[in-house]
């Protein structure tokens, strides 16, 4: 676990104690589409089955040597929070995190170790009408070794600007 300020950093899945339901549901669904292996592929997710999480869904593609991660897919409430739709960018030049640095390193350690990664980051987004409360980083393989897109969950509590 790395904790900095106010947000920490979890590898594993103590996180499941602490999380907000829906980024439990997210990784639950994950989990359920891995039918015994250790990552389900793209192929596996079904946005039909979680249309209520897809606002916060981030499909990022992973490429290797070198390591690029690209914004494919950005749910509208990741794009309302930030104000613009970063689908097609590079996440190093736009992740949107407490720090920067913090928020690509989540993205790098589901991409290059395969894990499950959580941070939770309790703070307001430029549209102030959001507060970022957590979210979680999964990774999709097609061969069940190398990660070739992450799918994360950003969940936001609504205020009342």
């Amino acid at each position: 676990m790395a904790k900095t300020g106010d947000y920490q950093r979890i590898i594993g899945l103590d996180f499941l104690n602490i999380c907000t339901p829906r980024i439990k549901r997210a990784y639950e669904y994950w989990d359920s589409k891995r039918n015994g292996r250790r990552m389900p592929s793209r192929a596996d997710i079904d946005p039909s089955e979680i249309r209520d999480l897809l606002p916060g869904i981030l499909l990022i593609d992973v490429a290797h040597d070198p390591l690029r991660l690209t914004y494919r897919l950005v749910g509208t409430d990741e794009v309302e929070a930030r104000g613009y739709d970063p689908t097609g960018k590079d996440v190093r030049d736009h992740v949107f995190a407490v720090t920067p640095e913090f928020g690509f390193e989540t993205y790098v350690l589901a991409a290059t170790r395969g894990v499950v990664s959580y941070d939770q980051e309790p703070w307001a987004a430029p549209n102030p009408r959001l507060c970022e409360v957590g979210s979680v980083v999964m990774p999709l393989s097609n061969d069940d070794q190398v990660v070739n897109m992450l799918i994360a969950f950003c969940d936001y509590r609504r205020t009342l600007s």
